[in-house]
C-alpha cells in the first residue's frame, strides 16, 4: 500500500520535530517538551513507519534501537592517530603553555585560542563515507581502537547521515548527561540491577555493551570537537579551529554552546574561572577546559612534542569540593583488626558520584580537623575517586559541639582496643573471634584474588555465620546442600551453585592460596614472590625468619608477620587444615618468556581485564609491573581514560599497547 501524501508529510514533520527536540535536550539542556510528549511523537513515527515500510529510512530516529548482540569487539586501525593532550593541573603550567605558544609563533600576548569544554566521557572517532555513518572507533591506544559502530548508531544526537554526501571523520566525546544518568539509574534500580557509578563510567560502560540494545537504553549523547577529510586534511577547507566547530554545527553535530574564542593568558584565565564557577550547573560532567591555538596554520607550525600537540592543552580543575554535614560517626573493624572511624554525612554529589560517607582515618586526623558530630565539612573525592573530608567550616552553634573521641572498645566484640607502639591507629586484638574480623577474613579468603569462590559474597557469608554453619574458612568445605537450601534467600538452584563454587576452588595455585590466608602485609605481589621462592606449601609453611627474609619483596616487617601468623595455634591449625582440604598446587615457573626482563606500566581501564588480572598476566610472562613511567619502562598498557602516564610514555617514545596487544604478546 502506497503511503498517502499527507502521511509522508507527517513522517517528515515528525522527524524534523524529533530532531529539534533531541538538539534542545542533548546540546542545550533546554527541553521544549516533556519526556512523555517526546515519547508520544516517537511512537507515532514508529507506527507510521510500521504501517508504511517504504517510508522507513536508515537515518530515521526510530533506527536507533540497536541490532544483534556482538560476539566481541573487533580491533581496527585509525585513519589518523587519535592521541591525547598534555594536562595542565595548576595555573603556572597553563600560563607556561600560553607563553611558549607566543614565543614560538613570535606573536604578541593576545594570541587567539579556541576554548572548549573537556568532557568527562569516552572519546570516539566517527567515519562517514558519502555522508553515511560508516564506522565508529574508540581511542584504544591511539593507533588502534575498538569497533563500536553498532553501539554508536544508538546515540540519539549523532547524525546517521549528513546533509551532504561527503567523506569525513569526526572526533568527539560520548557523554551521559546528568539528568539522563539519574533516569538510567532509576530504571536500573527498578529492575534490581547494579546502578552506574558516575556519568563517565556510564558512558564508557554503555558503549562497551556487546548488546547494542542495552546501549540504546542508556540515553547517550555525542559532542564533536574535531573533523578532517579522510586524507588527513582539515574539513570544510577550514583555516581555524573555529571554522571546524562551525562546520560541524552546520552538519548537525552537537557542540557545547560554551565553546568560545579567547585571547592570550588573560582570556584563558577568565574563561577557565567562568566555566569553573558554573561547572555544577552544566548538563554534563567536565573535568577541565581544552585550549587550542585557533589558526590551523599556526597549529602546523607548532607541531607535536613526540605524541602530544604543542598547540593545545587540557587545563584541568582541581577535585570538586562540596559542603555537607556529619550526621554520625561509626567505627569499622577491618580484616586485620584496624579500627577506622567513618563519617556518615548528609548525602551530596561530588565529582558526579553520590557520597554518603568518608573515612576519618584516625583520632589524630579527627583532632587536627576539629571534627564533631554535627560539624559542617568540605568533602571532595581524592583524585576524583576516594571521598575525603578536607576541613571543617565554622558555623553558628559550633561552640556547643564536642570533638569526636574514638571509643575504647571494639564496636563488634567489645574487646579493648589497643594502639600499636609508634602508630596512631587503634586495633582490635579479637582476631577471628571478633564478628567483624571474621566476616572480613572470610570475604578476603573467598575473594577474586584469593580462592575466587563463585556465588559467595559478603551477604551470603553473613547469612552463613548467623546460621552458625561457618565459623572458619575451612567450614565452607563442609557445607551441605540441604542445610544451605533452608537458609533465607536460598533455593535449590542457588544452594547447588554455592556448593559447586566452593568445590571448584580446590587445588588453587599456590600464590592464590597464600594470599587467601590474609597474613598481614602479604598482598598479591608478595604472595607470588613467596610461592616462586619456596615452590611448595610445605616449604613455605616451615620456612624460618631468615629464609623468609631472603625472598624478594619480603622485608623485616612482613617476615615477622608471617612468623607470628604461624606461631598462633588457631591460625596455623586453620591454615594446615585448609591446605589439607584444598591441596594447593606447587608453583610452576611459567614457560612464557615473551616479556622476560621487561618493565611494564598499566594505566586506564581495560575492556575485559581487571588491573590485577593484567598484572598477573605480565608477571606470568616473565615481566615486571611498575607504577611509574621512566626511561627504563619497556612498554605501557593503556586503557580507556588513561592519564598522565600515557602522555609521559609518548614523550619518552615508549611502546604503547592496548589490552588486545597485551593478551597476544603474553600468550606467546
Amino acid at each position: 500500500m502506497t503511503a498517502p501524501a499527507q502521511v509522508e508529510q507527517r513522517v517528515l514533520q515528525l522527524r524534523a520535530s524529533i530532531g529539534l527536540h533531541v538538539d534542545a535536550y542533548h546540546t542545550h539542556d533546554a527541553p521544549l517538551i516533556t519526556d512523555a510528549e517526546y515519547d508520544g511523537l516517537f511512537r507515532e513515527l514508529q507506527q507510521l513507519e510500521s504501517d508504511f515500510p517504504e517510508l522507513s529510512t536508515e537515518d530515521s530516529p526510530t533506527q536507533r534501537v540497536g541490532g544483534a548482540v556482538l560476539e566481541g569487539f573487533e580491533q581496527a586501525a585509525h585513519d589518523q592517530p587519535m592521541l591525547s593532550l598534555k594536562d595542565a593541573m595548576i595555573e603556572t603550567e597553563a600560563r607556561s603553555f600560553v607563553e611558549s605558544v607566543v614565543n614560538e609563533l613570535g606573536q604578541d600576548d593576545d594570541v587567539e585560542l579556541c576554548a572548549e569544554l573537556k568532557y568527562d566521557g569516552m572519546a570516539l572517532s566517527i567515519r562517514y563515507i558519502k555522508g553515511r555513518l560508516d564506522r565508529a572507533l574508540t581511542r584504544g591506544d591511539g593507533t588502534t581502537g575498538e569497533n563500536v559502530t553498532a553501539q554508536a548508531r544508538t546515540i540519539l544526537n549523532l547524525p546517521l547521515t549528513l546533509p551532504v554526501p561527503i567523506d569525513l571523520e569526526v572526533r568527539g566525546e560520548v557523554v551521559m548527561l546528568k539528568r539522563n544518568f539519574e533516569i538510567v539509574n532509576s530504571r536500573l534500580r527498578r529492575l534490581g540491577q547494579k546502578t552506574l557509578a558516575n556519568t563517565r563510567n556510564g558512558a564508557a560502560g554503555s558503549m562497551r555493551q556487546l548488546d547494542p540494545k542495552v546501549t540504546a537504553t542508556r540515553r547517550l549523547s555525542f559532542f564533536a570537537y574535531g573533523a578532517f577529510e579522510l586524507d588527513g586534511r582539515p574539513a570544510f577547507e577550514a583555516s581555524s579551529q573555529w571554522d571546524l566547530i562551525e562546520g560541524m554545527r552546520a552538519l548537525g553535530f552537537s557542540v557545547a554552546p560554551e565553546t568560545a574564542l579567547v585571547r592570550g593568558w588573560n582570556g584563558v584565565r577568565e574563561f577557565f574561572e567562568s566555566v569553573g564557577k558554573g561547572r555544577v550547573g552544566l548538563p554534563m560532567d567536565i573535568d577541565g577546559v581544552v585550549f587550542k591555538v585557533n589558526a590551523l596554520d599556526d597549529q602546523q607550525r607548532l607541531g607535536w612534542n613526540n605524541r602530544t600537540p604543542r598547540f593545545a592543552i587540557a587545563y584541568k580543575y582541581p577535585a570538586e569540593e562540596v559542603e555537607s554535614i556529619i550526621e554520625a560517626i561509626v567505627v569499622q573493624i577491618g580484616r586485620t583488626g584496624a579500627a577506622t572511624p567513618v563519617a556518615k554525612i548528609k548525602p551530596v554529589r561530588v565529582g558526579g558520584v553520590q557520597v554518603a560517607s568518608a573515612s576519618l582515618h584516625n583520632q589524630d586526623n579527627i583532632d587536627a580537623k576539629g571534627i564533631c558530630i554535627g560539624s559542617t565539612v568540605i568533602v571532595r573525592r581524592a583524585g576524583d575517586v576516594v571521598p575525603e573530608i578536607v576541613r571543617t567550616v565554622l558555623t553558628p552553634g559550633d561552640e556547643a559541639l564536642t570533638c569526636y573521641v574514638m571509643p575504647s572498645v571494639c564496636s563488634s566484640c567489645g574487646t579493648t582496643l589497643h594502639r600499636t607502639p609508634g602508630t596512631v591507629e587503634l586495633f582490635c586484638p579479637g582476631g577471628i573471634k571478633c564478628p567483624a574480623q571474621k566476616l572480613a577474613k572470610l570475604a578476603h579468603f573467598s575473594s577474586r584474588l584469593g580462592m575466587n569462590i563463585d556465588n559467595l559474597g559478603e551477604k551470603t557469608i553473613q547469612t552463613l555465620i548467623e546460621a552458625r554453619l561457618v565459623n572458619m574458612p575451612s567450614d565452607l568445605y563442609g557445607l551441605e546442600e540441604q542445610s544451605v537450601r533452608e537458609l533465607p534467600g536460598f533455593a535449590s538452584v542457588s544452594a547447588k551453585n554455592l556448593i559447586a563454587g566452593v568445590s571448584s576452588s580446590k587445588a588453587p595455585e599456590l600464590p592464590r592460596f597464600i594470599y587467601s590466608l590474609g597474613i598481614e602485609d602479604v598482598g598479591e605481589a608478595t604472595s607470588r614472590s613467596l610461592a616462586k621462592h619456596f615452590g611448595t606449601w610445605n616449604s613455605f609453611r616451615t620456612a624460618s625468619y631468615e629464609q623468609l627474609l631472603a625472598t624478594a619483596d619480603v622485608g623485616d616487617g612482613t617476615a615477622t608477620n608471617i612468623c607470628q601468623f604461624f606461631a598462633d595455634p588457631l591460625l596455623s591449625a586453620e591454615a594446615d587444615r585448609l591446605a589439607e582440604i584444598t591441596q594447593p598446587q606447587s608453583y610452576q615457573q611459567q614457560n612464557g618468556i615473551a616479556m622476560r626482563g621487561m618493565t611494564v606500566v598499566l594505566t586506564g581501564v581495560f575492556p575485559t581485564l581487571s588491573r590485577g588480572q593484567a598484572k598477573a598476566l605480565i608477571e606470568q610472562a616473565g615481566g615486571k609491573v611498575s607504577g611509574s613511567v621512566s626511561k627504563k619502562t619497556s612498554a605501557i598498557v593503556a586503557g580507556d581514560a588513561a592519564g598522565s602516564k600515557l602522555d609521559t610514555a609518548r614523550e619518552l617514545g615508549i611502546v604503547i599497547w592496548d589490552e588486545a596487544q597485551l593478551l597476544a604478546i603474553a600468550a606467546n
